[in-house]
């Protein structure tokens, strides 16, 4: 397992770098907000394309030779921000990024499942997620070993992601058989669940919104290139740190509940942090608050999740998984593009109040949704809160919840 988690930290590292880079390099270049929203929005499409077309590679030449394929194509996308230094060309490049970066995820993620048990898959599933945030939140702190007006940034960002193929392509592992998703339509999952399929459209809007502009919200607020590197990576710390009193506050009450408090979380976090910021507090009471944000931003995913499995039948938690993972994608996709212009039009603090009005908006869907429909009776036992990742439906193959093993049952939802 060493040599896969070794290749996924090496090229999270690197495309974690190039997530905040390009957008300060298009900030240094006085690319308008807008723009770069549209840039940065590019790569969530590939990404939710690769979660879904990746795997065709993978099974027609094989793991290796397809994590070497889109390990190399990633390489030189992150060589070509510099040799093409234009917005479409960059949107190209960062349709690319994404789909690699979810096919390097699908290969590993797949990998790991097959090396583990029933019994080891929520200890791996736990190992590979603290990985992938730590390799996140290092990433983005690696913008302050050179300026950024050359390009040491995207020769670093290259050369991790290259080096990301020593462990893979010199393990002796063999290569694990993907297997066919069950069949699950959106409409079906919908009225399993209204509020864990629009709840992910949600999440994806705020989180990909965040990872694609917050960088440069931070910057147009007065931080400096370290400061913001610091806040994002800050915010990433936080959704880590806190799943646990996270998960138990879920599996305790009702999920709905809980997640409608951690959307008001997310509105009344951003703007006491904008407050913070905008009068110019210390660092250190700024990322204080910037961690209770990243706690509540990335914990609305899994939330979803948990909720939507709650009213499912276990054979399809894989299938679901699937589509709520494109809803994300859906969601991270233009909540980019939305935030960017507001910004674009009514300055840096119109962000915090697109997301904060997004989170408390929804909140407010959740708790009415709370009285149209009730919580599942108490002998009707709820899975138990797990953080999951938001790149490939292939990871839930790691999810505890699953029982891959077990025979199916029959029900498609459980009673309400």
């Amino acid at each position: 397992m060493k040599p896969l988690l070794g290749g996924t930290v090496a090229f999270t590292m690197g495309n974690s770098l190039l997530g905040v880079v390009l957008p300060l390099k298009m900030e240094a270049a006085d690319y308008p907000v807008a723009l770069t929203g549209i840039v940065m929005a590019a790569y969530f499409l590939g990404l939710g394309l690769g979660g879904f077309r990746a795997k065709r590679v993978i099974m027609r030449i094989g793991h290796i030779r397809a994590f070497a394929v889109f390990a190399a194509l990633t390489s030189a996308a992150c060589l070509g921000y510099a040799f093409f230094f234009a917005p479409a060309a960059w949107v190209i490049l960062r349709v690319i990024n994404g789909f690699c970066i979810a096919g390097m995820t699908t290969a590993i993620e797949s990998w790991l499942n097959d090396r583990s048990s029933n019994q080891t898959r929520g200890r791996v599933l736990g190992v590979y997620m603290v990985s992938f945030y730590l390799a996140i939140a290092v990433g983005q702190t690696l913008v302050n070993v050179a300026p950024l007006s050359g390009d040491t940034h995207l020769m670093i960002s290259a050369a991790l992601i290259g080096l990301s193929l020593i462990p893979i392509a010199l393990t002796k592992l063999g290569e694990p058989d993907l297997g066919e998703l069950r069949v699950l339509g959106v409409k079906r999952l919908f009225a399993a669940s209204r509020v864990g399929v629009i709840g992910a459209g949600v999440a994806g809007m705020l989180v990909g919104s965040f990872a694609a502009v917050g960088i440069v919200f931070a910057r147009q607020v007065g931080l400096s290139v370290a400061e913001a590197a610091m806040f994002m990576s800050t915010v990433v710390l936080g959704g880590l740190l806190f799943q646990v009193p996270v998960g138990m506050l879920a599996d305790r009450f009702d999920r709905r509940i809980v997640m409608s408090f951690i959307l008001i979380g997310v509105g009344t976090s951003w703007i006491l942090l904008s407050n913070l910021i905008s009068t110019g507090v210390p660092l250190l009471p700024m990322l204080g608050m910037a961690l209770v944000f990243g706690a509540a931003n990335n914990s609305v995913y899994p939330l979803c999740v948990a909720q939507t499995f709650d009213r499912l039948d276990r054979k399809y938690y894989v299938a679901a998984s699937g589509r709520l993972l494109m809803i994300y994608a859906i969601g991270a996709t233009t909540g980019p593009l939305f935030a960017s212009t507001l910004m674009s039009i009514y300055g840096p603090y119109s962000f915090f109040l697109f997301e904060s009005a997004i989170a408390i908006t929804y909140a407010v869907f959740v708790l009415i949704a709370i009285r149209a429909r009730p919580a599942l009776p108490q002998e009707n036992a709820r899975e138990k809160f797990v953080q999951v990742p938001d790149i490939s439906p292939v990871a839930m193959r790691l999810d505890p919840r699953t029982e891959p093993d077990k025979p199916d049952r029959d029900t498609t939802t459980k009673a309400e």
